[in-house]
């Protein structure tokens, strides 16, 4: 089963809901090809979001707080349609989604995780603010689009998104030749 986690500032968000959201007993037996996510709560326009970092490639799920009780289905369709968009087979990209069903939660006490998720929210609040002036409306699933394209410095995969198709073994349309 695989590890969210959370912010000190998620988990007391979150509340009560998390003895629903989460499993009590961890079972590792379901690996998934992206492993362990990190979250943390993210305020725009007072609207509350998660952000969900994937720890192996940095790919990253932005959607809505509320409601609560369904923050993990919500975030198993919103990989589900991120990895389709990646050119993910649809087999492939069910098999994955269906593995987050259940998390167990930790705390997150990686300090670089942390930091990176915090650099993150504020770039996700830069292209909501700009995206919001142009059309007089936001889209969180543009936000999170743009950010998964960008490059990210000193890392070991530049793209988050590349690094997904690696892991996957699916082509790259997009990237140079070399």
């Amino acid at each position: 089963m695989p590890v969210l986690r959370c912010t000190k500032k998620l988990i007391r968000t979150l509340g009560k809901s998390t003895e629903k959201l989460f499993s009590k007993n961890p079972d590792v037996s379901n690996p998934s090809v992206l492993g362990s996510w990190s979250a943390h709560l993210v305020i725009f326009a007072r609207m509350r979001f998660v952000l969900f970092v994937n720890v192996k490639t940095l790919l990253t799920i932005f959607i809505h707080l509320t409601p609560k009780e369904d923050l993990l289905l919500r975030f198993q369709q919103a990989l589900f349609k991120e990895l389709l968009r990646l050119g993910i087979p649809s087999d492939e990209t069910t098999e994955e989604a269906l593995r987050y069903q259940d998390f167990s939660l930790e705390k997150n006490t990686d300090r670089s995780m942390a930091g990176y998720m915090n650099q993150m929210a504020f770039e996700y609040k830069i292209f909501l603010q700009m995206h919001l002036e142009e059309h007089g409306t936001f889209e969180p699933e543009v936000a999170q689009e743009l950010t998964n394209r960008s490059p990210h410095v000193k890392r070991e995969h530049d793209f988050p998104d590349h690094h997904v198709r690696e892991l996957f073994g699916v082509d790259d349309p997009n990237k140079p030749f070399h």
